[in-house]
Order: structure tokens, then C-alpha cells, then sequence
């Protein structure tokens, strides 16, 4: 299953590498997409205290280089999981400035469709790949385990101290005793 692995993960990476160096060298085809969001987005960031030079434009070229380096990542098997997530989160984005299908005729639909199910076929992936667990435990998994150790060692030491309380409760009734004999033998 590893070899399959060391296949698939560049695989899967690939059209999400391109897409992001793509969109940080361009990203007026992403804005070409759904112009009206993006103004609306500037005029958003324009309004707020968000520093000056940041746009649609600044936030579509992190959305990119994100995408690539999270492909990079899950290419190389660094941080899989993470980085798939991270695929699916910008790729997920994405999916809101698609075109119409309806609005569509001719080539042009058949040609959307493609796009959409590539798409989703990817995002499938995507998702598969966030839950692979290639023979590892999750995060999840892994801190519950610390948990239960821990609980089951500070028991343990708890019994210890009780133990080791006891034993020196013992001894101070002993040594209590017999100072107890010795100052009443030295007073009789």
C-alpha cells in the first residue's frame, strides 16, 4: 500500500500545485470568474482596517500560494493529513465562484460539466486523502492515548504516595510510642 501511496499522493498534488502557482502568477482569471464578488470584496476591505495593501487580488495570490505549497506538502507526504485539509479548504473556496450551469448552452455547458465533475473527482479525493491515516493514528487517537496514560500513571503514583503515607503513619505511631515509654519511664 505504500508504493501506491508514494504514486497517488504527487498524483493527487499535481493539478493542485499547478492551479495555485497559476492563480499567484494571474489571478485575474480567478476575478474574470466572478467579478462582482471580488469588487465587493474590495470595497469590503476598503471600508474596513484591513492595511491598505491588501485586495482581492493580494488574498487570491495567498488562496494560490497556499494551495500550492499544501500540494507540495501532501506530495512530498509532509503533514498529509494537514495539508490535505488545507487542499480542501482552498479548493472549496473555489466552488463558490463557479459559472452557472443553467445559464450555459452548447459547448460551453458540456464544457462547465467536465470542469465540475473534475473538480469534484479531485474534492474526493481530497477528501479520502484527509482521512487516510496510512497505518497511523489520528491526532485525535494519539492525544486520548496520552490521556489514558497519564490518568493510569498519576493512579499509580497516587497509590504509591497513599502507600508510602501510610507506611511513614505507621512509623510515626511506632517512634510516637516509644517516646511516649520513654518519658514515662523517666518520669516514673
Amino acid at each position: 500500500m505504500a508504493l501506491v501511496r508514494r504514486i497517488a499522493r504527487p498524483l493527487l498534488a499535481a493539478p493542485f500545485v499547478v492551479e495555485g502557482v497559476r492563480t499567484v502568477l494571474r489571478p485575474e482569471r480567478e476575478i474574470d470568474v466572478y467579478p462582482e464578488a471580488f469588487e465587493a470584496v474590495d470595497s469590503t476591505l476598503s471600508k474596513s482596517s484591513a492595511p491598505g495593501f491588501l485586495d482581492a487580488r493580494t488574498i487570491i495570490r495567498a488562496s494560490g500560494a497556499v494551495a500550492a505549497g499544501a500540494g507540495v506538502l501532501y506530495a512530498t507526504n509532509r503533514y498529509p493529513r494537514a495539508a490535505a485539509a488545507t487542499l480542501l479548504l482552498t479548493t472549496s473556496v473555489g466552488w463558490a465562484g463557479r459559472k452557472k450551469v443553467w445559464e450555459l448552452r452548447g459547448e460551453e455547458r458540456a464544457q462547465e460539466i467536465r470542469a465540475i465533475l473534475t473538480d469534484a473527482g479531485l474534492l474526493g479525493g481530497v477528501l479520502l486523502a484527509v482521512v487516510d491515516h496510512d497505518g497511523k493514528p489520528s491526532l485525535g487517537y494519539q492525544v486520548n492515548q496520552f490521556v489514558e496514560r497519564s490518568q493510569k500513571k498519576a493512579a499509580a503514583k497516587q497509590r504509591e504516595l497513599e502507600k508510602k503515607s501510610e507506611q511513614l503513619g505507621k512509623k510515626a505511631k511506632g517512634a510516637a510510642g516509644t517516646a511516649q515509654k520513654q518519658i514515662a519511664a523517666k518520669a516514673g
